[in-house]
C-alpha cells in the first residue's frame, strides 16, 4: 500500500467524520433554574421547581394519593396548565388553560328513524319487559 494512498484515506475519514459531527442547536436556550425544593419523609414527598422559562412542577404526595400542577410554555407561545388528583378513586387530569382534549359530540342522525324502525324496537321492548326469550335460531322458547 502506497503511503499517499493511506494518507488520503486517513484524511476522507476525519473529513467524513467533521461533516457527520453534531453541531450545536443556536435555536435551544439555556434555562436558569428559580427555585428547587424537594422534601421526602417516609411515604410523603414534595418537589417544587421553578424553571426561567416558564416551567412550574409543583406535585406532592403521601399514601392517599398524588396531587400536582405543571406549567409549561407550548412551542406556538401558550402557556398549558396541567393539574392531576390521584388517589384511591382513579386519577383525574384538569387544564385549566384548556388543553386537554374534549371527546366528539354524539352523532346525530342524518336521516329521521322511519315509524316501522321505531315500531319494531318498541315491540321488542315490551317483548323483553314480558320476558319473552329466543333460541338459536330464533324461535320462541316456550315457558
Amino acid at each position: 500500500t502506497n503511503p499517499t494512498n493511506m494518507k488520503t484515506a486517513v484524511f476522507v475519514a476525519l473529513l467524513v467524520l467533521a461533516a457527520a459531527a453534531p453541531r450545536p442547536d443556536s435555536s435551544i436556550e439555556s434555562a436558569e433554574l428559580l427555585h428547587d425544593e424537594r422534601e421526602q419523609e417516609g411515604a410523603s414527598y414534595s418537589t417544587h421547581v421553578e424553571i426561567d422559562n416558564g416551567i412550574l412542577i409543583a406535585e406532592s404526595g403521601d399514601d392517599d394519593g398524588v396531587q400536582g400542577t405543571y406549567v409549561f410554555t407550548a412551542p406556538n407561545g401558550e402557556t398549558v396548565e396541567m393539574r392531576l388528583v390521584a388517589n384511591e378513586n382513579g386519577a383525574v387530569f384538569e387544564s385549566p388553560s384548556g388543553h386537554l382534549p374534549v371527546a366528539p359530540l354524539p352523532v346525530q342522525a342524518i336521516h329521521p328513524i322511519p315509524e316501522h324502525a321505531l315500531e319494531a324496537i318498541e315491540f321488542a321492548a315490551q317483548q323483553r319487559a314480558a320476558g319473552v326469550e329466543w333460541d338459536q335460531q330464533g324461535f320462541v322458547i316456550d315457558n
